[in-house]
C-alpha cells in the first residue's frame, strides 16, 4: 500500500476513537467495524452503509403521517468516517474479509453476509 487512497474499493476493519457521534448514520457504538471504502480524500474515508433508514413522518402538504402509516425506506449512502477520528485501519485481502470478521468479531459476524458496517 502506497497511501491511504489505495483503500478504495476494498473491506476494511476501522476502529474510531469516538463512534457514539456516528450512531445516527450507522456506524456502529461500539468496538472495530468492516465496512466497504468507496472513496478516500483529505477528509477522511468514505464507507458505504447499505442499510440507512429514513422514515417520512409528514406528507407532502406538511401534515404528519400517523406512525401505523409511516414507512421505512432504506437506501444505499457513503458515511464520512473523519480522519481525526480514525484510530487505524486495517486492510485484508478480499478473499480473506468473510473468515476474519468471524474470527476477530465473533460467530454473529462470520453468518452475517454482510459487508458494510458489521459490528
Amino acid at each position: 500500500m502506497e497511501d491511504a487512497r489505495d483503500l478504495e474499493k476494498q473491506t476494511v476493519l476501522v476502529k474510531l476513537m469516538n463512534q457514539r457521534e456516528l450512531g445516527f448514520a450507522g456506524v456502529p457504538e461500539e468496538g472495530p467495524f468492516f465496512c466497504k471504502v468507496v472513496a478516500v480524500d483529505s477528509f477522511g474515508i468514505w464507507a458505504e452503509n447499505k442499510n440507512f433508514i429514513t422514515i417520512e413522518v409528514k406528507n407532502s402538504k406538511g401534515r404528519y403521517i400517523p406512525k401505523s402509516k409511516q414507512k421505512p425506506e432504506r437506501h444505499v449512502v457513503s458515511v464520512l468516517l473523519p480522519w481525526k477520528d480514525i484510530q487505524t485501519a486495517v486492510m485484508f485481502a478480499e478473499d480473506d474479509v468473510s473468515t476474519l470478521a468471524g474470527e476477530v468479531l465473533g460467530e454473529k459476524a462470520k453468518n452475517s453476509g454482510s459487508i458494510g458496517f458489521v459490528s
